[in-house]
């Protein structure tokens, strides 16, 4: 069920975080390098460059609730098998509780399970300190010092650093729907946020804070700021997805609960030639 975040407009709430969830990730296959996104039978399908098994990189999202859950499976399992790759599906606890269940069945594993956040006002100005420069994304020097910083933390997890060229393109960052802020530390890149807008709602996205720099309240720094540059664009309500780390720095921003998002994964399958010709020939890209 959708938890409101007020007494009114609980089902919406979803609704307009749901579509966020779905602007987000087809975002990604557009503008990631050497990304794939295609839609098929109400699933809307990501295959990356890299075969990184994250949540907005190869990934399976039920976009029409009446889509029989076996067939979002079955799209799902084949499209991972033309890319040779893992697949992250995405269910929301509100709505999908049949696909959770058709996932379960089938034996995948859930990978992670992320709250959705909403916040509905502007939360108080943020201090910053002396030696901390906050600055908006706005050219692809930005975007490469945006991109710095989550490879520093992808490399530091054990992560390939190239899986960050999905989402921290200068394409993706520097599209008319999104605002990115970073932050650096005498000049060094350190901590960053972005933010997809979609009519009045704005999702904040892949905020990051490099390892040396943490515990310095960064993190908070750079999400307030970008909810706060959402909310002077016009927004009424802000969401995220919320990691384990995170969660607790959204809640003392103000943000609430109203859902939660679990993501399992569907191992790729062994692939036939005649896959692998599909894939090589695929032309139904997202444009």
């Amino acid at each position: 069920m959708c938890a409101a975040v007020d007494p009114v407009g609980g089902d919406d709430l979803c609704a307009v975080g749901d579509r966020n969830v779905e602007t987000a990730v087809e975002h990604f296959g557009r503008y990631g390098d050497g990304a794939v996104a295609t839609r098929r039978a109400g699933t809307l399908l990501v295959a990356s460059r890299t075969d990184f098994a994250g949540a907005f990189h190869n990934t399976a999202l039920r976009v029409s609730p009446d889509t029989a859950p076996g067939q979002v499976l079955d799209e799902a399992r084949a499209f991972g098998a033309a890319h040779d790759r893992d697949i992250v599906l995405w269910v929301a606890t509100h709505r999908d509780q049949d696909l959770a269940k058709e996932a379960r069945a089938s034996g995948f594993e859930l990978r992670s399970t992320a709250p959705g956040m909403a916040l509905r006002t502007p939360p108080p100005a943020p201090a910053v300190p002396a030696d901390v420069e906050l600055i908006r994304v706005t050219d692809c020097a930005d975007s490469e010092a945006f991109a710095a910083v989550h490879r520093d933390v992808f490399a530091n997890a054990g992560r390939p650093a190239e899986a960050v060229d999905h989402f921290a393109s200068p394409d993706a960052l520097l599209a008319p729907n999104v605002t990115a802020v970073l932050a650096r530390v005498n000049g060094t890149p350190a901590s960053c946020a972005m933010l997809i807008r979609t009519g009045p709602t704005a999702g904040i996205y892949w905020v990051a804070t490099t390892p040396t720099t943490r515990n310095r309240g960064l993190g908070t720094l750079v999400t307030t700021a970008v909810a706060r540059l959402a909310f002077d664009h016009g927004a009424e309500t802000v969401i995220l997805q919320a990691t384990e780390l995170g969660a607790p720095v959204y809640h003392r921003i103000g943000f609430t609960n109203f859902t939660t998002y679990d993501r399992f994964l569907l191992p790729r399958p062994v692939r036939s030639a005649s896959q692998r010709r599909d894939a090589a020939e695929e032309t139904d890209v997202l444009q």
